[in-house]
């Protein structure tokens, strides 16, 4: 019996076509040859880009190696995770490709961590406390911690900003799996070199990019 090719050209050198659908959930699928030569129903991935946004509490302005990077510095209860509402159904896998940290305060050349839980983790989420995150207790929590590239000092009035994709060191694509009943990934700021955060008040950005499933 005959089977169907894997080429990406026919025999009269025609490029050959990928089958895209739907079913009745609304799931986006693509036809595709596996290695017997044989056709499936494979899932697409949907592209994502969520940014979220802190204002910085940096009251105390100057980080230590080591420190959080967040909102408040008061306490846990008002002090909060980063959050990015990423798959496409709860409890979804989410392919990351790429990571972009953008930073209000100018001119700084700062190499961060963002360390990614599918829950809000219970380690320290203080602003300029050392990091203890991820704690043993959030074992079933942590997905993966993105080495963001050093930024690079650009000039006086030029925003710090560094982002890591898969050309770039970070680890990235990585796969991860959102917890059950939830789209959502949360995530600890730290700072792995010492550096003053000039203005209090000025803003964070972390943008998550990728495909969600």
């Amino acid at each position: 019996m005959a089977t169907i090719g894997a080429s990406l050209f026919d025999s009269q050198g025609r490029p050959c076509q990928d089958a895209v659908g739907e079913d009745s959930s609304g799931n986006k699928y693509v036809l595709r040859v596996n290695s017997s030569g044989q056709l499936e129903a494979s899932v697409m991935g949907i592209p994502f880009s969520v940014k979220e946004v802190q204002v910085i509490d940096a009251v105390l302005g100057a980080y230590t190696a080591g420190d959080v990077v967040g909102v408040d510095d008061c306490c846990t209860t008002t002090a909060l995770a980063w959050e990015w509402d990423v798959a496409r159904v709860a409890g979804g896998y989410v392919l990351l490709t790429n990571v972009e940290l953008f930073n209000d305060t100018e001119n700084q050349a700062v190499q961060y961590d963002v360390i990614l839980f599918n829950a809000d983790p219970t380690g320290e989420h203080r602003d300029n406390f050392p990091n203890d995150n991820p704690l043993k207790a959030d074992r079933l929590k942590y997905l993966c911690t993105i080495n963001l590239p050093y930024s690079v000092a650009r000039g006086a009035t030029v925003a710090t900003h560094t982002s890591a994709s898969p050309s770039t060191t970070g680890g990235l694509p990585k796969i991860v799996k959102c917890a059950a009943g939830s789209t959502k990934i949360y995530g600890i700021l730290v700072t792995r070199t010492a550096y003053t955060q000039t203005v209090s008040a000025d803003e964070i950005e972390i943008t998550l990019s990728g495909e969600c499933y």
